[in-house]
């Protein structure tokens, strides 16, 4: 009898295999940021040159060139023109997202000072900032309920009905990377809500912000943060001279 488990796969092979299998498709999605990410580090001005100078190499060159080598008759058309606007927009194509990064790297530089006093602030005052904030913005904090005795979570707020989950702990972090919001994500599901908030003074890694393209997790910066306590501050002043 014991021949035919013979050819039956070993329980442990097939494990490896799905292991080797994730394992693979970690690896791509990490080598796919690793391109993209290499692609953003070249400055956005680049990307307009190399546009630039393709669209006047097909737009013109190409076909004089065509015509001065007699490559075509009267009744051929050269593709160069055709193709040129589509191939000088595919080269833009990267140069918006960075720009966008060199942007945003320029505006964390100078709200260096800002961001460095919100870092100095007591964690508790910090959480009441980050509550007051979010009141502002239509949420209703919930304080007393089952909810609000969770050690794992700083802040539960509702909003229409909707349950959603605030982590600001991680607020002097310098860069908060995929793990703190997967387990964002799994409290996320337990707690059966809406969204969740993730808020650092610094920034979030490359595959963090990978992760919640499809997931309801919003990743708040240390631009973000401080935009979103100004505005709370620019309503108190404005409730305050009313």
């Amino acid at each position: 009898m014991w021949h035919l488990f013979h050819n039956v796969p070993a329980p442990a092979h097939g494990l490896r295999t799905l292991t080797a299998l994730v394992t693979t498709g970690e690896n791509d999605m990490r080598n796919d940021l690793n391109i993209l990410d290499f692609l953003v580090q070249i400055p956005w001005w680049a990307y307009v040159t190399i546009s630039a100078s393709f669209y006047v190499l097909l737009n013109y060159l190409v076909p004089y060139f065509e015509v001065q080598g007699a490559l075509f008759n009267e009744t051929q058309v050269s593709l160069g023109p055709v193709i040129a606007p589509v191939v000088a927009l595919a080269l833009l194509a990267p140069a918006s997202f960075s720009l966008f990064k060199s942007t945003r790297k320029k505006k964390l530089h100078e709200l260096g000072e800002e961001i460095k006093s919100i870092q100095e602030v007591p964690w508790q005052q910090f959480k009441e900032m980050v509550a007051e904030a979010y009141i502002r913005s239509g949420y209703m904090i919930l304080e007393q309920s089952p909810f609000a005795t969770d050690p794992y979570v700083d802040l539960f707020m509702r909003k229409s009905a909707n349950l959603y989950i605030v982590q600001c702990r991680y607020w002097q972090n310098r860069k908060i990377g995929i793990r703190e919001v997967k387990k964002l994500q799994a409290l996320v599901q337990e707690k059966h809500a809406m969204g969740a908030f993730l808020l650092t003074t610094g920034i979030f890694s490359k595959e963090a912000r990978h992760y919640v393209l499809s997931r309801p997790i919003n990743l708040v910066d240390g631009i973000g943060l401080v935009e979103l306590l100004r505005c709370a501050k620019t309503d108190a002043t404005k409730d305050a001279t009313h």
